[in-house]
């Protein structure tokens, strides 16, 4: 029999790793709810016309799609499912595929705004940490099965909510040892002025998929895809003439106003960019807040300012995304609905703090004290011990099998327990259990409130 594995692009994770993991999650989780957004999900399938159209081209081509559990012959006429089941009588042919895996939790959301539209209250900030899925070609921080942690406004304009998100963006990095993240920022405003300004015959969506290749293929290879469009190649030297990138101030904003001849288009960017800074006016922000213009997000649905961090020298891409949607909810039937929102890749932040070993010592132990024992009548006592520290918050073990006590250490070294306590005829009569504190070596004697005050200490 062949030994099993993971389909490609998708991981298993044990305890270890699980605790590094519920870290990550847990401090994502932390700041959302301290900004006011409630928690969320959505079935992990959608249907495919919810799903379909809605992430661009490159987008449309990654989607996971569900086989039918239906024959073909049972969607069609009768006369030509007869013909079908003369031609391949023993065949099982399955019909159009109708589900999908949902490929981002930002439509999904836009699809439960305007299903529940009439029982919740706008603007509705919601958190949503659930699993997507993604037909992509594996690499370094890039899986097929992924974890994301999205934060949403909808249903308010106000330039407020991107300064919340700003932020969160710089609590949760600084939270998770991260403060050299780099939070860059564009607005869709200026993609649409850069066409503008260069005279592009060329349609901005397909225009913002080419420049987002940039940290890909250099603008080598962005020139030689606009080029192939029939951008005239003057024009493209333009454009890496005017793209770049500063700290997001009100000078830096003049200055890429003169950049684009105080272009109208590009001055709705300008104003929206300086409202967010007047509300972040006397917060102190430890990552670096970038005004980047070659900064595109390939997703088709954004409309206002754009999000995109990065860890330098990590040699992973971005660790989070996002942006403003005017009209998201207009695919659903609900217009004008407008809404913001940001998306924390966990599975590529935790390669970037595995590869720096940037973890918390105490996230390499295992939190629960093992409880030792030499005989039923010991394990029986080490019973009502464990209820004990189960009832104060304490998680512990009691080993489970009568087997020598050195067999017993070894399973609390190789589980890795920091604790155990061992307990036999002598500690029974005293009340004083032995405590073995296996990282440091040391032993105590100590009744059970005592060793409860060691562990917690």
């Amino acid at each position: 029999m062949a030994k099993p594995s993971n389909p490609q692009g998708t991981r298993d994770f044990g305890p270890a790793v699980m605790r590094k993991r519920d870290f990550i999650l847990d401090t994502v989780r932390t700041v959302f709810k301290k900004y006011g957004f409630e928690p969320l999900e959505t079935p992990a399938l959608e249907t495919l016309e919810t799903l379909e159209g809605k992430y661009g081209e490159e987008g449309n081509k990654l989607l996971y799609k569900i086989r039918s559990n239906k024959e073909i012959v049972n969607e069609l006429p009768e006369e030509k499912a007869d013909g079908i089941k003369a031609l391949l009588p023993e065949r099982w042919i399955p019909g159009n595929s109708k589900l999908g895996l949902r490929y981002d939790l930002t439509i999904p959301f836009a699809r439960f705004v305007v299903q529940h539209r009439n029982d919740i209250t706008f603007p509705f900030r919601r958190y949503q940490i659930q699993q997507v899925w993604r037909g992509d070609r594996p690499a370094k921080g890039r899986f097929r099965e992924f974890t994301q942690c999205d934060a949403d406004c909808i249903g308010s304009n106000s330039l407020l909510h991107e300064a919340d998100l700003i932020q969160i963006y710089n609590e949760v990095f600084t939270n998770l040892g991260l403060p050299n993240a780099i939070l860059k920022i564009n607005h869709r405003k200026f993609l649409e002025a850069l066409v503008d300004e260069l005279s592009l015959d060329f349609p901005v969506g397909k225009f913002t998929t080419t420049l987002d290749k940039l940290d890909k293929i250099g603008e080598a290879g962005v020139m030689k895809e606009l080029v192939g469009y029939g951008v005239d190649e003057t024009k493209c030297k333009q454009l890496f003439a005017i793209i770049g990138n500063a700290e997001l101030t009100e000078q830096n904003l003049a200055t890429f106003a003169q950049a684009f001849n105080n272009n109208v288009i590009a001055q709705k960017a300008i104003d929206d960019l300086s409202a967010v800074l007047a509300f972040l006016k006397g917060y102190d922000l430890d990552i670096r807040v970038e005004l980047d213009l070659s900064l595109a997000r390939g997703l088709d649905y954004y409309t206002g300012c754009i999000f995109e961090a990065v860890v330098p020298d990590s040699g992973i891409g971005s660790v989070s995304g996002g942006g403003r949607y005017d009209d998201l909810t207009g695919v659903f039937g609900l217009k004008d609905v407008s809404g913001v929102g940001i998306s924390f890749g966990i599975d590529r932040i935790y390669e970037i703090l595995e590869a720096q070993n940037l973890w918390s010592d105490n996230l390499h132990n295992n939190e629960n004290t093992l409880l030792c024992h030499f005989d039923m009548a010991s394990q029986q006592y080490a019973m009502g011990v464990a209820r004990t520290f189960r009832e104060n918050g304490l998680p512990c073990i009691v080993y489970p099998d009568n087997k020598r006590i050195n067999k017993q250490f070894d399973f609390a070294n190789k589980i890795g327990v920091k604790n155990a306590i061992v307990i036999g005829e002598d500690e029974m009569k005293t009340g004083k259990l032995t405590l073995k504190n296996l990282e440091k070596g040391e032993q105590f004697s100590l009744d059970i409130t005592e060793i409860m005050k060691y562990i917690n200490a």
